[in-house]
C-alpha cells in the first residue's frame, strides 16, 4: 500500500517593515480623529470628575470620589433625575420603534400614494431637533396652539404632568423617521417565498407577521432598539426649548442636568461626574441587551 505523500507546507512570505505597518497607516487618520474628539475628552471628563473646579472649569482641588458620593449620590434630585431619565428612555425607545414598525408595515405593499406616505414617515430624519422643538412649542401653545384650536380646549401641554408626555411625544416623532427607514429596508429583505408558503398553508396576516416577518427582521429591530435607547439618553434640545429651561422633576433628564451644572451653575466637576454616570448607564444597558441577543434575535 502506497502512502499518500505529505503535503508541502506553504511558503511564508516575509513581510517588509512597511507592509507590517501599512494597515495601521490606513487606520491612523481615524484613530487621530477619535483620539482628539472622543478618547481625550472622555479621559478629561473622568479626570475633572475627581476635582473641584473654578468657574472656568479649571481643576483646583482634588477630592477623589466625593463628587460622586457626596455631590451626586447623596442628593435626592440626582436620583429623581435618574428615575425620570429611565422612564423617558423606556417610553421614547419603545414608542419610536412601535411607530416606525407600524408605518413600515403600512407602506410595505405598493398602492396609490404609498410613496408620498413613505416620504412623510421618513421626514423626521431631515428635521433638526431644535427646529422641531420650536415648531411644537407653537403647536402646544395653551391658547393659540394648533392642538387646542383643533379640539377647542385650553390645555397647558408644557406644564405640570403634561410636560413629560409632551416632550416624549416630540422625541418619539423625531426618532420614528430613522426607525421607519431601517425597518422598511429590513422588510424588503424578507424572502417572498416564505409568504407564498404561508399562503399555501392557509396562514392569515397575523400568523405571517408573528411567525415570518418579526423573526426575519429581528436583527433590524434589535439594532434599532439599541440606537433608540442611546438617542433617548442623549435628548437635550427638546427639554431645553420646550420647557423654556424650566423642566419639572419628570423632565429634568440627566443630559439637561449636565448642561445646567456646567453652563448655568458653573459646577463643571458635578457635570463631569454626571457624564461618567450617564456613560456607565448606557454601557450597562447595552451589555444587558447583547446578553439577550442570542435568545431573541434570529440570523
Amino acid at each position: 500500500m502506497v502512502k499518500n505523500p505529505a503535503k508541502p507546507r506553504p511558503m511564508r512570505i516575509k513581510k517588509t517593515p512597511y507592509e507590517r505597518i501599512e494597515p495601521y497607516l490606513f487606520l491612523l487618520p481615524a484613530l487621530v480623529i477619535f483620539a482628539i474628539f472622543l478618547y481625550y475628552p472622555f479621559a478629561r471628563t473622568i479626570y475633572l470628575s475627581t476635582w473641584v473646579t473654578d468657574a472656568l472649569g479649571r481643576p483646583k482641588k482634588f477630592v477623589g470620589i466625593d463628587n460622586y458620593t457626596i455631590r451626586l449620590f447623596g442628593k435626592a434630585d440626582f436620583w429623581a433625575s435618574i428615575v425620570s431619565t429611565l422612564k423617558f428612555v423606556g417610553v421614547v425607545a419603545l414608542g419610536g420603534l412601535l411607530i416606525g414598525l407600524i408605518t413600515s408595515l403600512l407602506t410595505y405593499n405598493r398602492y396609490f400614494g404609498s410613496g408620498f406616505c413613505a416620504a412623510v414617515y421618513a421626514m423626521p430624519v431631515a428635521i433638526a431637533s431644535a427646529a422641531a422643538s420650536m415648531a411644537f412649542r407653537m403647536i402646544y401653545h395653551p391658547t393659540g396652539g394648533l392642538l387646542n384650536n383643533l379640539f377647542g380646549t385650553q390645555i397647558n401641554f408644557l406644564g405640570g404632568a403634561n410636560q413629560f408626555w409632551a416632550v416624549a411625544a416630540v422625541t418619539i416623532w423625531l426618532q420614528s423617521g430613522i426607525n421607519f427607514i431601517f425597518i422598511s429596508a429590513g422588510l424588503k429583505s424578507v424572502p417572498a417565498e416564505l409568504y407564498e408558503s404561508c399562503d399555501i398553508d392557509g396562514a392569515n396576516y397575523w400568523q405571517k407577521l408573528f411567525h415570518i416577518t418579526f423573526p426575519t427582521i429581528s436583527p433590524t429591530l434589535f439594532f434599532q432598539i439599541i440606537i433608540n435607547i442611546i438617542n433617548a439618553f442623549q435628548s437635550f434640545s427638546q427639554v431645553k426649548l420646550l420647557t423654556n429651561e424650566s423642566p419639572n422633576s419628570s423632565t429634568n433628564l440627566i443630559v439637561y442636568a449636565i448642561w445646567h451644572d456646567a453652563f448655568r451653575a458653573q459646577r463643571f466637576e458635578t457635570a463631569a461626574a454626571r457624564s461618567v454616570v450617564l456613560f456607565l448607564m448606557i454601557l450597562v444597558i447595552t451589555i444587558i441587551q447583547f446578553s439577550f441577543e442570542k435568545r431573541s434575535v434570529n440570523y
